[in-house]
């Protein structure tokens, strides 16, 4: 089980955690060219780029810290092409960081969940 295994779990975790709050998900782990949006959902009336990051360890800071100012641009170029796709809807970028202190067969292991909501302006 590498890393992507725990990217992966991290996201099916902040799926989950979206839902719940009751947004709609129209779209995980999906291109606009060579970029990705891990989830792509609708909180009432606003579109939600979403960017997850999941670590199993503090050796390089919180998940959200690993967010470069590279990956930021592309998030914010991402949102304006979703913006332009749907006629100019509102869109939003979230930040979901998950730590959790452990991945097995289970899953992620006493994950705690941060959400940060309008990272970009």
């Amino acid at each position: 089980m590498g890393s992507q295994d725990v990217g992966r779990a991290g996201e099916e975790f902040a799926r989950s955690y979206v839902e719940r709050l009751g947004y709609a998900i129209l779209g995980c782990n999906m291109r606009f060219g060579r970029k990705e949006v891990d989830i792509l959902a609708v909180d009432g009336d606003t579109l939600v780029v979403i960017e997850v990051k999941t670590r199993l360890t503090w050796d390089y800071g919180m998940p959200e810290e690993q967010i470069s100012a590279a990956k930021l641009r592309s998030l914010k170029q991402i949102a304006s092409v979703v913006s332009a796709a749907c006629g100019g809807a509102t869109v939003r970028v979230d930040v979901i960081s998950i730590r959790a202190f452990g991945f097995g067969a289970c899953g992620l292991r006493d994950a705690n969940l941060s959400h940060i909501k309008n990272v970009i302006s």
